[in-house]
């Protein structure tokens, strides 16, 4: 390949093996070229007949490598196979099983971790912490684990968090005191933190933009897998402490072998000036027959537009503005407080709900399973319908049902207390508890779709990481005060809560949150300027 100049400002290019032209100029500290001034045509000879290479635009101030493209070569397919994608999807979804089991572990072993026979005997207090610590964990590596990504990549990153997840659970497995094993748990909680967010990421930058939005959804079937997988292993013999070995194999060896086949993501490689690995990611996730030159063109144009937009304290700052202000507060409130709508206490103490409910015609860890199926089949739902219906009815319907729910099985344990019939009907609970966790977890996802349409993407990573936190906040406080809720107002008081939580969910959706399927960010921001920037009270169409 040659090298050539345009024609003012004295830059000279090569083109590399993949057709991407590359400035011949000193790179900065973070390893990224810096131009100041052309918007001149650039020309390399030898690339093709003409002489010429197509470039990207370049502003007056980017920080990204400019790219050239042969023209001559860029007469290959639009339609990218999808194959690679899903690979890549599945190898994330693999690890995202972790946070099931994770969460869902508490919900089948209580009994056990409870029993007098047991080495490790947990009290009301320890019981509490056993199931929450790991919530605690997850806001932590949110926060603490969310930023690294940045620098070191999602592949990179989840390569040494799944190995990290794995010691965990055999430090869990293995000890015999008390205090090393919630230990255990709150460093398995921070990996369940990491994986959540970068696993989620590195889906949606590695897919391309017609399947992006239903790869990262699918992601969470894997994290109900999870639930059902390790409710399923509870019927079996084995001890708590087998279970979590099992528990810790399946979810982080097989996807960290993946993760070793796989390249990291694109976008990332770009950021940081890695342009010929960016090429060749795109080329693995795309197709050989796809244009990947174009769409490496179209992100290292929009990078030249965001000049530090990946950057924390950059991000940060960019919450200031106040709508995106008020919708990060608005979400913040949503997280803490849906975390008392039932679904983490449904989910980390399932089998302590099943024997409280003293129903003898159906096995409480049957019932369990029935649960965990449950929650995957809501995930299939929410997959088909989220293409077809309104994100708001999507919330304010699930999260209704799921209250009404739960309001039913109150009365059954308030009948139960009371001498009523209603409370000698055996089927309520289990019921009651499936349809609760079948619209609860289509609830979840739109509202976390939601969360990720109304946030720009100048907010989004540090936002998201903000918001995770204050979910997995909410969610320890849920988990530790449970047992404590019961002791005082009883099992049918607690439900008729979690009940008022949900429909405080339905009434904030449907007064503050606008809206957002089919339409754009740009398009949302603006009509909340003008209505001073306070979200939309009159958009509750689906």
């Amino acid at each position: 390949m040659g090298t050539g100049q345009a024609s003012k400002s004295g830059i000279t290019a090569t083109a590399t093996k993949n057709g991407v032209a590359k400035l011949g100029l000193d790179r900065n500290k973070e390893g990224i070229v810096n131009i100041a001034f052309s918007d001149d045509t650039l020309s390399i000879k030898g690339a093709n007949p003409d002489g010429n290479v197509e470039v990207g635009k370049i502003s007056r101030r980017s920080s990204v490598v400019v790219e050239g493209v042969a023209a001559a070569q860029r007469n290959s397919e639009d339609i990218p196979t999808y194959g690679t994608q899903v690979l890549g999807m599945a190898v994330a979804a693999l690890a995202y099983v972790g946070i099931g089991t994770i969460s869902g572990f508490s919900g089948g072993m209580l009994p056990l971790l409870t029993d007098s026979e047991n080495d490790i005997q947990l009290d009301k207090y320890r019981v509490g912490l056993f199931t929450s610590v790991i919530n605690l964990g997850a806001a932590a590596g949110c926060i603490v684990g969310g930023f690294p990504h940045v620098m070191v990549g999602h592949r990179s990153y989840l390569l040494v968090a799944l190995p990290l997840s794995l010691a965990a659970w055999i430090i869990l497995a293995m000890s015999h005191d008390i205090w090393v094993v919630l230990s255990a748990r709150a460093f398995l909680g921070f990996t369940m933190g990491v994986i959540v967010f970068t696993s989620s990421k590195y889906v949606a930058e590695c897919a391309h933009d017609s399947v992006r939005e239903k790869l990262v959804n699918a992601l969470e079937t894997s994290r109900q897998f999870g639930y059902f997988f390790v409710y399923a292993v509870c019927c079996s013999d084995l001890s708590w402490r087998e279970l979590a070995l099992v528990c810790g194999c399946v979810s982080t060896i097989l996807p960290f072998i993946g993760f070793l086949y796989v390249p990291s993501a694109p976008k990332w490689l770009a950021t940081h000036g890695r342009v010929d690995h960016a090429y060749d990611s795109l080329v693995f996730f795309r197709g050989q027959h796809y244009d990947s030159r174009k769409e490496l063109n179209a992100i290292l144009d929009k990078l030249s537009k965001t000049e530090g937009a990946d950057n924390a304290l950059y991000q940060l700052r960019q919450l200031k503005d106040p709508i995106i202000l008020r919708f990060v507060v608005l979400f913040a409130f949503i997280h803490f407080a849906s975390q008392f709508n039932g679904n983490v206490v449904t989910g980390a103490y399932a089998i302590y709900i099943f024997k409280a409910a003293d129903v003898s015609s159906i096995s409480p860890y049957v019932s369990m399973v029935v649960v965990g199926l449950a929650r995957v089949l809501s995930t299939l739902f929410y997959l088909v319908e989220v293409e077809r219906v309104g994100r708001k009815p999507l919330v304010i319907v699930p999260f209704f049902l799921a209250g009404a729910s739960l309001f039913v099985l109150g009365a059954f344990f308030y009948a139960q207390a009371t001498g009523g019939a209603f409370g000698e009907l055996e089927w309520v609970p289990v019921t009651a508890l499936s349809f609760f966790s079948f619209f609860s977890n289509i609830g979840f996802p739109v509202l976390n779709l939601t969360r990720g349409e109304l946030l720009p993407p100048v907010a989004r990573s540090t936002g998201g990481a903000i918001l995770y936190a204050t979910y997995y906040f909410g969610g320890f406080a849920a988990s530790l005060s449970f047992s404590y809720i019961v002791s005082a107002i009883g099992m049918h008081g607690t439900f008729w809560i979690y009940c008022f939580v949900n429909i405080l969910v339905v009434v904030v959706d449907y007064l503050d949150l606008p809206e957002t399927r089919g339409r754009s960010l740009e398009e949302i921001m603006e009509e909340q300027r003008h209505e001073g920037a306070s979200p939309s009270h009159h958009d509750h169409a689906s």
